[in-house]
């Protein structure tokens, strides 16, 4: 769901073993609906298909349907109905360029929303990317988008963020906090919430689920309730998500390793980047971390291309050095949206 150039393809199928399979028995608690997001990047090889998807136990989608002022997805129309018509619960985002106009992107939004009008799901704000705005331009470029999208879609949106993105660029604030939340966390343990939110809606837990009907990786989300609220949720019923749900899913490995602090692997990307490691020599340290084999590839591989972009997100880095409460998971969110 993240950036253009995101990591999508973080565990390769050299690490099927390791990677989430999205199954209503085995992965999720009976008591949390799960679900996917998705964008063109799962229709690489081929059409989603949605009765499949339905049938695998998922029970809502949601769908990039536009980015910035004039980007349509063009898969969008088709998705939205197909999972509709599988008898998914469905949701789209708009992914937001801040360097943009607010306002605009609302508007663009909207009216893409309205060529398709079975949507269960509120419309959402993805935010992940500050594009050189400041905390204050970032907070009010958050204000104006939201409140042009409820007015015009007549619906309270939902912002999805994740946890170092709205501490660092939108200053922790506290002012969205009467909008659900859906956060990208990418580990085992239920997330907390960010700012002024009690309770996140909807939990992003891994980008690299596999669910039948999709072929590849694909996001899988849980959320926050059981099977009745999130239809309350739907119907725009008030719904007490509380602090200690039912967000419940079993243990993997990867996310494990996902969940645990980055400032060291943060630091190592910094040596990296100043020279102070020789070339190959991230890939090592970072195994010595204890970081499985198939993700130092993969952040080698990223980094590598951000360095001889110019586009390695160096004052981001540092605070992740400075702050180790950040994850693995927040640092590879990072790098997928840097650039």
């Amino acid at each position: 769901m993240r950036a253009l150039t995101r990591l999508s393809s973080l565990l390769t199928a050299t690490a099927l073993a390791c990677t989430l399979v999205a199954s209503p028995a085995a992965a999720f608690s009976s008591t949390a609906p799960s679900g996917v997001d998705v964008s063109g990047h799962q229709r690489d090889a081929g059409a989603i298909r949605w009765p499949e998807v339905a049938a695998s136990g998922q029970k809502f989608a949601f769908v990039k349907a536009t980015e910035g002022e004039g980007w349509v997805n063009q898969h969008y129309l088709e998705d939205v109905q197909a999972a509709h018509q599988a008898g998914l619960l469905v949701g789209t985002y708009h992914y937001a360029r801040p360097a943009g106009d607010a306002r605009r992107q609302a508007a663009h939004y909207a009216a893409t929303l309205a060529t398709a009008p079975q949507h269960s799901l509120p419309p959402v704000l993805d935010i992940e990317v500050a594009e050189d705005r400041d905390p204050a331009q970032l907070q009010a470029w958050v204000r104006d988008f939201l409140d042009e999208t409820q007015r015009l879609t007549g619906r309270t949106p939902m912002v999805y963020t994740y946890r170092y993105f709205w501490r660092e660029h939108l200053a922790d604030t506290r002012e969205f906090s009467q909008f659900p939340l859906w956060l990208a966390a990418y580990q085992n343990q239920r997330p907390d919430p960010v700012g002024g939110w009690d309770a996140l809606t909807f939990w992003q837990r891994s980008d690299t689920g596999r669910v039948p009907g999709i072929e590849g990786h694909v996001d899988l989300n849980l959320f926050n309730g059981t099977e009745a609220q999130l239809g309350d949720f739907v119907a725009g019923r008030a719904v007490d998500l509380g602090t200690t749900g039912p967000l419940v899913a079993p243990d993997h490995e990867i996310l494990e390793t996902l969940g645990g602090d980055n400032a060291a692997l943060a630091g190592l990307i910094l040596a990296a980047q100043s020279g102070i490691l020789p070339p190959g020599a991230l890939e090592q340290a970072a195994a010595q971390l204890g970081i499985e084999p198939v993700l130092v590839n993969e952040i080698s591989g990223r980094v590598g291309e951000l360095m001889a972009t110019g586009q390695l997100p160096v004052e981001d880095l540092q605070v992740m050095v400075d702050n180790p409460d950040y994850s693995i998971g927040d640092l590879l969110i990072l790098l997928a949206n840097a650039g």
